[in-house]
């Protein structure tokens, strides 16, 4: 019995392995790689933040050298158009006229003000490509000759190519405005020859602006018609000349459109008009 109790004691005290030792190290071990990864990750996503405001910084300063880049080639261009109107011998002013009333029509058509506002600027280069006409032609007070007409009715082309090759939507618009504004609505106007809805809508809001404004103002070879007879002309064109839809959108706001042009004139013999940023319902 002693010797059994013994060797059962003996047995008893052998000293197992130390495994829980083992995986408490482990785990220790796991914890720092955790705590190492988590310390990893949050100064990854520190880093990743900075350099995504670096971005936006970047984005942003891009954003307004373009801004201000684009405002100057606009502005550059609205001078131009400016010294072709001089060139003309208009006074500054015809050129916001046909803006307004382009944006006026447009209005009246349904159109968006987005939409408005746009075409009240780039209705202000419709004439830019007067620059490349001699003043000869263009402030001589009698009749021109076949040849003289010929180059007169190249500037829709003249300024389209000025216009042209911008991705700027004003711009866009401005170039299809100066090549489209002459074209009539029976297919008889130039340079294209093209009719009806293949006439670019700006084209045709801008064409009937400039004949209401040009006939109505004193011109360096001929007074001013009276209102009324140039609106006579107007419906008398309509289908002709000028688009059915706009002609009814114009005699619907005519009374509006005489008011603006005055207003605007009067405002102009006192003071410079908006510039061609302006707001264009904010223009009389």
């Amino acid at each position: 019995m002693t010797n059994r109790r013994g060797k059962l004691h003996q047995f008893t005290a052998v000293k197992l392995p130390a495994h829980g030792t083992d995986l408490a190290d482990q785990l220790d071990e796991l914890t720092r790689r955790r705590d190492q990864d988590h310390r990893e990750r949050v100064a990854a996503e520190a880093r990743l933040n900075q350099l995504s405001l670096e971005v936006q910084t970047l984005r942003s300063e891009r954003d307004r050298a373009y801004r201000a880049l684009e405002e100057a080639h606009q502005e550059t261009l609205f001078r131009l158009a400016r010294a072709a109107e001089h060139k003309n011998g208009e006074a500054g002013n015809h050129m916001r006229r046909i803006g307004l009333f382009a944006g006026m029509i447009a209005e009246a058509l349904g159109y968006p003000d987005e939409y408005c506002e746009l075409l009240y600027k780039a209705a202000q280069m419709h004439d830019i490509g007067m620059i490349g006409i001699h003043e000869s032609i263009l402030r001589k007070p009698g009749a021109l000759t076949t040849d003289e007409w010929k180059l007169m009715r190249e500037h829709p082309r003249i300024g389209a190519g000025i216009l042209s090759g911008s991705d700027l939507p004003m711009l866009e618009l401005a170039a299809e405005i100066s090549l489209s504004h002459h074209e009539h609505y029976s297919g008889a106007g130039y340079p294209l020859g093209i009719a009806g809805d293949a006439i670019p809508l700006s084209g045709r809001i801008v064409g009937l602006a400039d004949f209401f404004d040009a006939l109505t103002m004193d011109r360096c070879y001929r007074k001013a018609r009276p209102d009324e007879q140039v609106l006579e002309m107007i419906r008398e064109r309509r289908g002709q000349q000028f688009d059915p839809r706009i002609v009814d959108a114009f005699m619907g706001i005519a009374d509006k459109i005489i008011l603006a042009r005055d207003s605007a004139n009067e405002i102009e013999a006192i003071c410079d008009m908006p510039d061609v940023n302006g707001d264009w319902w904010m223009a009389f």
